[in-house]
């Protein structure tokens, strides 16, 4: 039996997420998918379109056969905190053979060069980023150009004459988002020294950020961004796998999307409760972004206003909305230290499943070096403390989810207790 792992946010399901489940599937000769999917809030601290279980549903309609919930602290961190997480997640379960996800490179020995440099961190690397860090360069800019010139010199990647312009051309690499992602996903295999065997597919949909719907395969950024503008559109309705497209019509039409703005009164209470000091306490949060928080927070009206308020050139929107969701669902730098210093623990939270998938769910409850929760009352009998910890994160961040549709749409509150995973034939 041969499983693939993919980590995923579907938010929402679209045809460019189709094609890459089909061509992984493909590459990897998968019998069996499983998914590792963000929960209530994304990457961006954005809460997601519609609710986890939606999510996961429309997954399993088109080729996953288990969905994962990706703890709270992971699914809303860096880069690297999201990696790792995910990566845990898929190697804890003893039966990913593959990991396959998407790039704007496509090309995996460039992904593994600096995966290796950056897990090693040889001294020569770690001198040009302390010198880089000392110019004022934030630490992504410091990180790329340290990397770049490291890479350049020792021609781990650029085996062409230095005196050649074109070899420099490599750094474009981590100027893309998705690359990034690999990058650590990488890291996070090679640290674990993971069996599990990574394959790439460059991206074959628009850019991570591109707003057009007039492509083959839109993102969905756009998409989000159509729907919230037009609704469910022809336009939508065109970039949406129509197993999907039925089961986010109906979620959307029982609820309206939650923007972050709709979180906006929970926010403000917490900042005005919060001092310079506390606020600095968060995951992603400096002491300048601490400072600026405190000196902007009597200019509060709304969410997005305020992160414009606090927008800076070395502070992208992405990162701002990251931060202020980490004050939302309080999650601590500390707590993430803590994670990160006991090698990212996981616990396995179904949200949806197949019953044909009896194999690969008997693999996992054989094979797995964490605790299947199935049933969220078992939770303090099954998972160790740190795992309870990340499981009451993702109770708490799906019951905030909650109270803004009950607040802004009227809807009934649904204790995540009561939840049961999505099963499908």
């Amino acid at each position: 039996m041969k499983t693939l792992g993919i980590i995923a946010e579907y938010n929402p399901f679209h045809k460019g997420h189709a094609y890459h489940l089909q061509k992984a599937k493909e590459l990897s000769g998968a019998d069996y998918t499983v998914v590792v999917m963000s929960g209530s809030f994304t990457q961006r601290g954005l809460p997601a379109l519609t609710d986890k279980y939606t999510r996961a549903k429309t997954a399993l309609l088109n080729g996953a056969d288990l969905v994962l919930e990706l703890p709270t602290p992971y699914a809303t961190g860096s880069a690297e905190a999201f990696a790792h997480g995910a990566v845990s997640l898929l190697d804890s379960l003893g039966c990913i053979d593959t990991l396959c996800f998407g790039s704007e490179s496509g090309d995996l020995g460039s992904i593994l060069s600096y995966a290796r440099l950056f897990q090693e961190e040889p001294k020569d690397y770690r001198e040009l980023l302390k010198f880089h860090l000392k110019q004022g360069l934030s630490f992504p800019a410091a990180r790329s150009k340290a990397a770049e010139e490291y890479l350049y010199y020792t021609e781990h990647v650029c085996v062409c004459s230095r005196e050649d312009a074109d070899c420099r051309q490599e750094s474009e690499l981590l100027q893309h988002p998705n690359n990034i992602l690999g990058i650590e996903y990488c890291r996070a295999l090679l640290g674990r020294h993971s069996q599990i065997r990574p394959i790439t597919l460059p991206r074959a949909s628009s850019g991570y950020h591109d707003l057009s719907m007039n492509t083959d395969f839109a993102s969905a950024s756009a998409i989000r961004k159509a729907i919230s503008r037009e609704g469910l559109s022809e336009s939508v309705q065109a970039q949406i796998p129509s197993t999907a497209f039925t089961v986010l019509k109906k979620a959307l039409e029982s609820c309206p999307p939650i923007a972050f703005d709709d979180f906006s009164s929970i926010l403000f209470y917490r900042l005005l409760n919060l001092t310079r000091k506390e606020l600095a306490a968060f995951q992603d949060i400096s002491s300048d972004l601490a400072a600026r928080m405190e000196n902007c927070k009597y200019k509060f009206s709304r969410i997005s206003a305020y992160a414009d308020l606090l927008k800076t050139k070395e502070l992208t929107h992405s990162r701002i909305t990251r931060a202020l969701c980490h004050i939302l669902l309080d999650l601590c730098q500390k707590d993430l230290e803590l994670l990160k210093k006991e090698n990212w623990p996981v616990y396995l939270k179904p949200l949806g499943f197949r019953k044909s998938a009896g194999p690969l769910l008997a693999a996992v409850k054989e094979k797995s070096a964490s605790p299947l929760l199935v049933k969220a009352a078992d939770a303090s009998s099954l998972l160790t403390p740190i795992q309870y910890a990340l499981f009451e994160k993702d109770v708490q961040a799906s019951h905030i989810y909650e109270s803004a549709k009950v607040c802004q749409h009227g809807t009934r509150f649904v204790h995540e207790y009561t939840r049961t995973p999505v099963i499908l034939p």
